[in-house]
């Protein structure tokens, strides 16, 4: 279990999960068998620590089911490489609201892979990520950030529910 300390937006100190194969498990202290275990997915805000004696109803973690994220694991500066408007990425903007958002699209140009790179008051790059395609990006180029925080959010594809008669084949009469 790789993870970062943060100070979430109550001020409350708390852990990001930033491992990709994370699994929380419930013993019984008394007897040490396994009671469940669950997959913990990146991105997630721990509430408990290994080895914590947790009660009934106690919350151990917290994630964003509708988005996969990617977090810095560094902080420092971040700098954006290949993101050019219109051909990496496009801005979509939403009239009710006024927001404006990156959101990264397929380039017919291979060359460029958009990418953000965490780099210290030096310039010394710390960390690289690739922005996929589909991710919309929540920090602005030059940004301070601080390490375990969001850089990117995927939205993950939501089921379409269809009519069962769409995939039926018709019978002429």
């Amino acid at each position: 279990l790789r993870t970062v300390d943060i100070v979430n937006e109550t001020g409350e100190a708390g852990k990001i999960v930033v491992g990709r194969l994370a699994e929380v498990r419930f013993v019984d202290v008394n007897t040490g068998i396994v009671l469940s275990s669950h997959n913990i997915p990146y991105g997630s805000f721990l509430f408990a620590a290994d080895g914590d004696v947790v009660e009934k109803d106690t919350l151990i973690a917290k994630w964003d089911p509708f988005n996969a994220v990617i977090i810095t694991e560094s902080a420092g500066k971040i700098k954006f490489e290949d993101m050019i408007e219109g051909i990496t990425y496009k801005i979509d903007s939403d009239e009710a609201t006024g927001l404006r958002e990156m959101i990264i699209i397929e380039t017919k140009d291979k060359t460029k892979i958009p990418s953000a790179h965490v780099a210290n008051e030096s310039g010394d790059v710390l960390r690289t990520y690739n922005l996929p395609v589909g991710g919309h990006i929540v920090v602005d180029d030059n940004a301070q950030v601080k390490s375990g925080e969001i850089i990117v959010k995927i939205p993950r594809a939501v089921g379409k529910t269809g009519d069962i008669t769409g995939g039926l084949p018709r019978v002429t009469e």
